[in-house]
C-alpha cells in the first residue's frame, strides 16, 4: 500500500466514524473558546498553527488536536481539556 492509499484509507475511516457518531461541540454561554485557548496556551497556539482554524467549528479543532495526540504523539491533552470543559457536547 502506498502512503497515499494509506492516507485515503484513514480519511475514509475517519469520515465514516464522524457520520455514524456525530458530535456537536458548542461553547458554554459567554465563553470565547478561541480567545481562551489563545491566551492560556500562546506558544502551542502558534506552534500548532491553531490560528489557521475556523473557531466556529470546534469539532474540527478538536479532531485536529486529538489527531495530533494519537498519531503524532504531541501532548495536546491540556488544550483539549480546556476546550471540552468550556463547551457543551451533544451527540
Amino acid at each position: 500500500m502506498t502512503p497515499l492509499e494509506a492516507l485515503n484509507l484513514v480519511m475514509t475511516a475517519y469520515l465514516g466514524t464522524k457520520i455514524l457518531n456525530p458530535v456537536t461541540t458548542t461553547p458554554k454561554k459567554g465563553v470565547n473558546v478561541h480567545e481562551l485557548v489563545k491566551t492560556t496556551f500562546p506558544k502551542e497556539y502558534k506552534d500548532l498553527k491553531l490560528f489557521t482554524f475556523a473557531w466556529d467549528n470546534l469539532d474540527g479543532v478538536l479532531d485536529y488536536l486529538y489527531g495530533l495526540r494519537e498519531t503524532c504523539h504531541v501532548d495536546t491533552t491540556a488544550i483539549i481539556k480546556l476546550i471540552e470543559d468550556n463547551c457543551e457536547v451533544k451527540q
